[in-house]
């Protein structure tokens, strides 16, 4: 079966003792890992017990497909239900676990685990067509749903938050929900016995890490239209490892706040008004570049250049170019917009 929002959360804290296998699946890797982790805990609260927990490598299903099956049915010694993990699946190790689902031994659990899946993936399908299995998807939280994942992670710290502190942590994180729960226990550690609020301040002093600032200054230098500091700025970040995807979508925000102040400029609000609307607010030593900015770009050219972008993540995702060759491509376009928009200055 298929199990997606609050059925998927709660199948993961109390699974159906009938479901003997689940796939975990999609592009958060921080999720699935996350969801791996609690789901073997509902079994085995030890996760790194040896007896009854056994990983196994695809590569060692494909070179032993009875491997599979012979974990499944072995029983722990000590006593006690196992789980058997399989880490980073694909559709070349389908055969093997496609015939663990039909031919179910013992309690063992089965908990695969694998990367973005089409609807068409022989993995993906056994999982939701089998009565005895789950699929579950694991999507980036964004957006509104980002925020709250934030405030609901500050809140179980019993940590309280003043003014723009979730959604200015929202700004600052990459597109993996590992990451936000690690920003957040950084931030319960940083305030410690303190029983003062978090405020916007505190998350900018303790998680404004180099990579966050950079895919900031690219944004900035692809809306000025400074194009040699868009390749420079962008091969920093692929040489630290930072994903296309990830890039895309730092710019892509920036692009949205753009839009959403100069819609408001254009319903009559001053650019001061309209920036400090923005959640969170624009920091106050970004200011004079956003303005400038906003007085740049219309409205159709900001919606041009967003859909630019969607197009530069597709692409990423489903061509055989290189992601970065891809990205620098796109963001230099949009960078050439604002300069003749600046008419070449």
């Amino acid at each position: 079966m298929k199990l997606a929002g609050s059925a998927a959360d709660s199948f993961l804290k109390r699974p159906d003792p009938a479901v003997r296998a689940v796939l975990l699946h999609g592009p958060d890797e921080g999720q699935v890992r996350e969801r791996v982790q609690a789901l073997t805990r509902t079994v085995c609260p030890d996760v790194n017990d040896p007896f009854r927990i056994a990983d196994l490598a695809p590569a060692t299903l494909s070179d032993d497909p009875a491997r599979l099956a012979d974990e499944l049915a072995a029983i722990a010694f000590g006593g006690g239900r196992r789980v058997v993990r399989v880490a980073q699946a694909t559709d070349s190790q389908a055969a093997p676990v496609i015939a663990a689902l039909a031919h179910a031994v013992g309690d063992t659990l089965l908990i695969v685990s694998a990367g973005v899946l089409t609807p068409k993936s022989k993995l993906r399908s056994a999982f939701e067509s089998s009565p005895a299995a789950a699929a579950i998807a694991c999507y980036p939280a964004e957006g509104r749903a980002l925020i709250a994942l934030i405030r609901q992670g500050f809140a179980d710290a019993g940590v309280r938050l003043e003014g723009d502190a979730a959604e200015t942590l929202a700004a600052l994180l990459a597109d993996d929900t590992a990451s936000a729960h690690a920003e957040i226990e950084k931030l319960r550690l940083y305030l410690g016995a303190d029983p003062r609020p978090l405020t916007a301040d505190d998350v900018r002093a303790c998680c404004g890490d180099q990579s966050a600032h950079s895919v900031f200054e690219l944004a900035a230098a692809v809306a000025d239209g400074r194009q040699a500091q868009v390749q420079s700025v962008s091969d920093r970040l692929f040489a630290g490892g930072d994903t296309a995807v990830a890039i895309v979508r730092g710019v892509s925000r920036h692009f949205d706040r753009l839009l959403q102040a100069r819609a408001a400029m254009d319903a009559g609000a001053s650019a001061e008004t309209a920036m400090k609307s923005l959640r969170p607010a624009v920091f106050f030593k970004e200011t004079d570049s956003f303005r400038r900015q906003l007085d740049a770009w219309p409205c159709p050219a900001l919606l041009a250049a967003i859909d630019r972008l969607t197009e530069v993540e597709r692409q990423c995702k489903s061509t055989g170019i290189p992601a970065p060759l891809v990205t620098q491509r796109g963001l230099m376009e949009i960078a050439a917009l604002a300069r003749r928009a600046r008419g070449g200055r």
